[in-house]
């Protein structure tokens, strides 16, 4: 493998296709049999109300149900023979479809009324039919092989809406044989009949008057946490939308304390389709919740709330599956005997998060972790997620406590929960870094490799360091653990235009991905211009496989997962590859960087150790 291997993705418009962008108003009317364009004039008070009459219009022409009066229509759809039982499922929705590629006039006003027109050339209408069923069938492909129940209900949710707009001649199937929407409804009603929401823990709080009551929630698929989904409820006030878990755990407040909730899915994820999909974002304007989707969550769970009692464990079913996974993947050889100072720390820590306690805790830190941990409070304004089980592991001269659950809230009612892991220097008692927790599957991949305690703790470490770096915009740290001469591979999804109506020649490119080869002098001054346009930055790792070097490439580490990555101005989903050097355990290098959309063999982990890593004299990518 060598450098630049990687193909750019080039996309040529022809000059016929540029010249065909634009026609002139009276061609397109003189069309009256419209063989030549799809057309239809739209009048209103104003030109926006006109704009909304011709797509209206549009819509009926491809079929697509327009209603009367509040403009959305009902899906009705009921499956038989499923388990024995029928399933109905009802989404509402705008009904007005989506058309790529639509170009608008505005007319001269007629009987003081405004009139636009719409149209697009017949080419590009019978052809909307192939664009809506490629990406239908996308999502039903990328649905069955995820991994994470979250992106399976994603990707089943959003071919569903688009299975709305699909009016083409020829019937999607699934395996040749299933109707793609009843097979669509029928695995999302599997999906929700099998995943629980429970409220745990129920933490009065006196001093909030607006909220008093937190609530600790668990959400299970099958019994297993699940890793990452956003859910609404309301909070006796308003609805509140947005809120995220982590590793099965999620935190709500509420302004009053009724003996059932209701816990709304998010089936759709608005933020990331308006990202990855503005064709699915576009009919995603009023939908409303899935059928079975939203889980009545009783509150009694008690009898009565119980004034909080400091950090113990909590009971779960979500901590009970993440306890086992630590005792199952983790063998400490060398444990740690006496953890009071460490429990001490942490308590201090707590009672300064939850209010409890007005003192210093800044002497507990070096410099240099107390600036982190203070990054971290000041970006997320944190609260207690639970309360925490600590777990204590021996690694070199630290002491790594495991790990404080917090709830992080950002700019725009964005808020994500995010496990804390505190590194304690054995002699000095100072908590020496600070860092993100990675996902429970990630942590258990990695610990569960058949390698000696160090080489999983040090690469565990890394990564922890590695994903907080990004998510607390920290360039120093990211400049620094680069090598001079790393090979780097960034990719960027390029979308079309995310306004409805697409007037511009970019709007027909679609979908692309530009993969581009920078220095790292180049790719630490854009991710610097990057960092500065984002209120956050969020990435999440899944599916991690690894590989670790023996002999002459002792210390050097691959490793590969399945990057989220999600801020208030751009999302992707990709495969990041790294290759690290850590033979100096005070300072890893990353010596290779590799972002892409798919995954590819030829850069997994172990290929990453056997081709791409030399280490003879210094560590280069070939």
């Amino acid at each position: 493998m060598r450098r630049g291997v990687l193909l750019l993705f080039v996309f040529v418009l022809s000059w016929n296709n540029l010249a065909a962008q634009s026609f002139s108003a009276a061609r397109v009317l003189a069309d009256a049999q419209m063989r030549e364009f799809k057309w239809a004039i739209g009048t209103g008070d104003t030109v926006e109300e006109a704009d909304k009459d011709a797509i209206s219009q549009l819509s009926e022409m491809a079929g697509v149900h327009v209603g009367k009066s509040d403009k959305q229509v009902a899906i009705d759809s009921t499956i038989s023979g499923v388990s024995g039982e029928n399933y109905t499922s009802t989404t509402n929705m705008v009904s007005n479809a989506y058309f790529e590629n639509l170009r608008k006039e505005i007319l001269a006003d007629e009987n003081g009324r405004k009139r636009v027109l719409r149209y697009m050339p017949i080419a590009d209408w019978e052809a909307r039919h192939d664009s809506y069923r490629a990406k239908i069938e996308e999502y039903i492909n990328a649905g069955r092989y995820a991994s994470q129940v979250e992106d399976q209900v994603r990707y089943y949710s959003w071919a569903l809406i688009l299975m709305h707009y699909y009016t083409g001649d020829t019937p999607i199937k699934v395996d040749d044989q299933m109707p793609a929407r009843q097979w669509l409804i029928s695995e999302l009603q599997t999906i929700f009949r099998n995943i629980n929401v429970s409220v745990v823990a129920i933490d009065p709080d006196k001093e909030d008057r607006n909220y008093p009551y937190k609530l600790s929630l668990d959400f299970t698929y099958n019994g297993e946490p699940i890793g990452y989904m956003k859910f609404g409820y309301f909070d006796g006030g308003g609805y509140i939308d947005g809120e995220a878990i982590k590793d099965g755990r999620g935190l709500i407040a509420m302004k009053q304390l009724p003996t059932e909730i209701q816990v709304d899915i998010d089936c759709f994820d608005r933020d990331l389709a308006r990202q990855m999909d503005p064709m699915v974002f576009e009919l995603l304007s009023n939908v409303t919740p899935l059928e079975g989707s939203s889980k009545t969550v009783r509150t009694d769970i008690t009898g009565k709330p119980k004034a909080p009692k400091k950090p113990v464990e909590v009971e779960s079913a979500v901590q009970t599956k993440l306890t086992e996974n630590v005792k199952s993947y983790v063998e400490v050889k060398q444990g740690v005997g006496d953890t009071t100072p460490y429990t001490n720390i942490m308590t201090a820590i707590v009672g300064s998060i939850k209010g409890l306690s007005t003192g210093d805790i800044s002497h507990h830190f070096t410099p240099s972790a107390w600036n982190h941990y203070q990054k971290i409070v000041a970006s997320g304004s944190p609260t207690l997620a639970r309360d925490p089980e600590y777990k204590f592991i021996k690694h070199d001269t630290l002491v790594f406590c495991r790990a404080l659950p917090l709830k992080l809230k950002f700019k725009g009612e964005r808020s994500f929960i995010e496990d804390v892991v505190f590194r304690v220097n054995e002699k000095t008692h100072k908590i020496e870094s600070v860092a993100y927790k990675l996902s429970a599957t990630t942590e258990k991949t990695i610990l569960g490799m058949d390698w000696e305690d160090a080489a999983r703790l040090t690469l565990l470490t890394f990564l922890e360091d590695y994903r907080t770096a990004y998510c607390l915009k920290d360039l120093g740290y990211i400049n620094k653990v680069f090598a001079d001469d790393a090979y780097i591979v960034v990719g960027r999804v390029l979308k079309p235009s995310t306004k409805k109506f697409n007037d511009s020649v970019s709007g027909v490119l679609g979908e692309r991905t530009v993969y581009e080869q920078k220095s790292k002098k180049q790719y630490i001054a854009d991710l610097q211009k990057s960092f500065a346009s984002k209120e956050f930055v969020n990435i999440r790792f899944e599916e991690c496989n690894t590989a670790k070097g023996y002999g002459a490439k002792e210390g050097i580490y691959a490793v590969q997962v399945r990057q989220l990555y999600f801020s208030n101005n751009y999302a992707d989903e990709g495969i990041l590859t790294l290759a690290i050097d850590m033979r100096q355990d005070t300072n890893p290098l990353v010596r290779v960087r590799v972002w892409q959309q798919e995954r590819d063999v030829a850069y997994d982990a172990e290929k990453m150790i056997d081709e791409t890593v030399s280490t003879s004299g210094s560590v280069n990518a070939k």
